[in-house]
């Protein structure tokens, strides 16, 4: 075969080979979404054009006065890093998508650089052994791009046949092609399209992507417009008893896991002493919006289900501050860069979390939130709102070993590790943890006299998955697991004017009313939640998880239905969980059909699906 072909075969050889790796991602990638399919073609145009960075490398190679071996093993440990990279960035991405449905932002990803030991650690993964098989996948594919450049490489023939001059202009237009490519992607990035990387490097442009849950711009400005017109009718109310206003929210707690709630551990005995005392009034059963912290934490603050977040919304924070109430955010984890999370909060007077410069550890321990309460000034006598997260329940949370109850107990996040009785243990030492952390802020809170005539809200963003159903973790579906949260309503220096109105079920979007109507004061006409001290109750509750939307009826006596769809499998799921509270038994079959009707309905009206699609149903389980 002529030299000049066997080195075309070759270069387009190296094309093949080079997609190979981004062609299994995206098999995944798409799996994901079938809105990730627009994907493939701008990621591949994106691989290309590395690869022409590894071709003109190794065209640079070939005009610098090295032995072969030398320039072969150049290439190769060049070739073979940036793949590393790749694969290792692949990962990444999966795991996003796995864990919180959202490819993960170059920010998020460096904010974790520095915590790798801390994260290593809350997993229980031996950073020794992780790196050790790193490096020898490293090395294998450092052997395997030298062998194939020992058989398949076709700079050998510019250097016999074509002149350095010819050469050096080569890499000079190549060298053009690829920074225009990396000015085209910089400047018009295919956001719109999926395109993972760029998703990575600009986590903020064309649609809001808010841990998988999408919304265009055009939703956005209408429903900004609807906040801004509720914005500017809303006014302080006069003759109002402007109580302090403490909201706990602990990540990933489930109520049913919690003592106060009746389960068989004491994994709270700080609440439940608390509640002998006569301090706690239970809310109804309460559901998230979603599985996931984002769309979780703006229901609460801004009561909002998820087809109705805005990006201006008018939260609980927002509402206390023009009543003239200062508001000081004390959050465990990185909520800066998690996806928007500080700018969703709205102004405050104060905001500490784990990315705050005077934090010297790890993002995810509480006990940084005490440390900084501990500096924290005294009550001056002005209304505050002091709103706390907590991530001791967490999977990726800091446990302490003092507080490691229930053993045997092991992390849950990797699947080798994941056994029943050692996940559940792990979760209640979690739950516990929480318990001591919510004691510790509450007798700071005392001693600093922000509890004289204070009213304290203890909730969650999202339940979490224990191995029920064959799930770990949360944002992978919605499963009763995950949707369960905990609502406490403490009472502090004053009586409580009675218990909260019995409902069937309520949703986060109720505790912004909740809490405003415990001080005397209007919500505002955007919200959609009620307060739970009055008795009217809705009709319908809604929630989503990414391509999975549904809806509670809470219409018939004796019968709580849930009704979900999941758009990506077009299964749909019913459940009457009066009769089967494990969601064991899909009930499609025998649900009312005027009450399946009605639900079909609602879910398409929320879900931007402009006709009915053709589900099926899914097996029971």
């Amino acid at each position: 075969m002529p030299s000049s072909r066997r080195a075309l075969l070759n270069l387009g050889l190296d094309v093949v080979v080079w997609c190979v790796v981004p062609g299994l991602f995206l098999l995944q990638y798409a799996k994901h979404d079938p809105a990730h399919h627009a994907a493939v073609l701008p990621h591949f145009r994106v691989v290309l054009w590395m690869l022409l960075g590894v071709a003109l490398l190794r065209l640079t190679l070939s005009l610098l006065p090295m032995r072969p071996a030398a320039a072969r093993a150049a290439a190769a440990a060049s070739a073979a890093a940036l793949l590393a990279a790749m694969i290792a960035y692949y990962g990444l991405v999966l795991i996003g998508l796995q864990s919180w449905g959202r490819v993960a932002s170059w920010d998020l990803i460096l904010g974790y650089r520095g915590q790798l030991a801390a994260v290593a650690d809350a997993l229980a993964v031996s950073l020794p052994v992780a790196f050790g098989v790193a490096a020898l996948a490293y090395l294998a594919l450092f052997a395997g791009a030298w062998a194939y450049l020992r058989r398949f490489d076709w700079t050998p023939f510019l250097q016999q046949r074509a002149s350095r001059p010819l050469v050096a202009v080569l890499l000079a237009g190549g060298l053009g092609v690829w920074a225009l490519e990396l000015y085209g992607f910089a400047i018009d990035p295919p956001t719109e399209q999926a395109e993972p990387i760029s998703l990575t490097a600009f986590p903020l442009i064309a649609t809001w992507n808010f841990q998988g849950h999408s919304v265009d711009k055009l939703a956005l400005r209408r429903r900004d417009a609807a906040e801004d017109a509720a914005r500017a009718l809303y006014a302080p109310a006069a003759g109002s008893d402007l109580k302090n206003v403490v909201l706990i929210v602990v990540d990933a707690l489930r109520p049913d896991h919690m003592g106060i709630y009746g389960y068989r551990r004491d994994t709270t005995p700080n609440l439940s002493r608390l509640d002998q005392a006569g301090l706690v009034r239970k809310g109804p059963p309460m559901r998230a919006t979603c599985a996931s912290s984002f769309c979780g934490l703006l229901a609460i603050t801004a009561s909002k289900f998820v087809h109705q977040v805005a990006s201006r919304p008018i939260t609980l924070q927002e509402a206390l501050r023009l009543h003239g109430y200062r508001v000081h955010l004390m959050l465990g984890g990185d909520h800066t860069l998690f996806y928007g999370l500080k700018r969703a909060y709205g102004k405050v007077d104060s905001y500490f979390d784990g990315r705050s410069r005077s934090v010297i550890g790890y993002f995810n321990d509480d006990r940084r939130l005490l440390d900084h309460l501990a500096g924290f000034p005294d009550w001056d006598g002005r209304p505050a709102m002091l709103q706390f997260h907590l991530m001791s329940a967490h999977l990726l949370g800091r446990r302490d070993p003092a507080l490691a109850k229930y053993v045997p107990a092991a992390p849950y996040a990797v699947a080798l590790n994941r056994d029943r009785e050692r996940t559940v243990n792990f979760y209640d030492n979690g739950v516990l943890q929480a318990d001591a952390i919510i004691a510790d802020i509450l007798a700071m809170l005392q001693r600093k006299r922000y509890l004289d005539n204070t009213v304290v809200a203890i909730t969650a963003d999202h339940g979490e998955s224990l191995g029920e159903h064959g799930l770990y973790q949360h944002a992978n579906g919605v499963r009763e697991e995950v949707l369960r949260v905990p609502f406490l309503l403490l009472s502090y220096g004053y009586r409580a004017s009675g218990r909260l109105a019995p409902r069937v079920l309520a949703s986060q979007v109720d505790v912004a009313p909740t809490l405003l109507a415990e001080l005397g004061l209007p919500p505002p006409a955007s919200w959609a939640g009620s307060a739970l001290q009055q008795p009217a109750s809705p009709e319908f509750l809604y929630f989503q998880e990414r391509s999975e939307i549904g809806v509670y009826d809470l219409r018939h006596a004796g019968s709580l239905w849930k009704y979900w769809v999941d758009r990506r499998a077009g299964s749909e799921f019913v459940f009457n969980l009066t009769q089967d509270p494990g969601e064991v038994t899909n009930a499609l079959d025998i649900a009312p059909p005027a009450a399946l009707r009605e639900w079909r309905r609602r879910v398409l009206e929320r879900s931007g699906v402009g006709a009915r699609e053709p589900y099926r149903a899914a097996s029971s389980g």
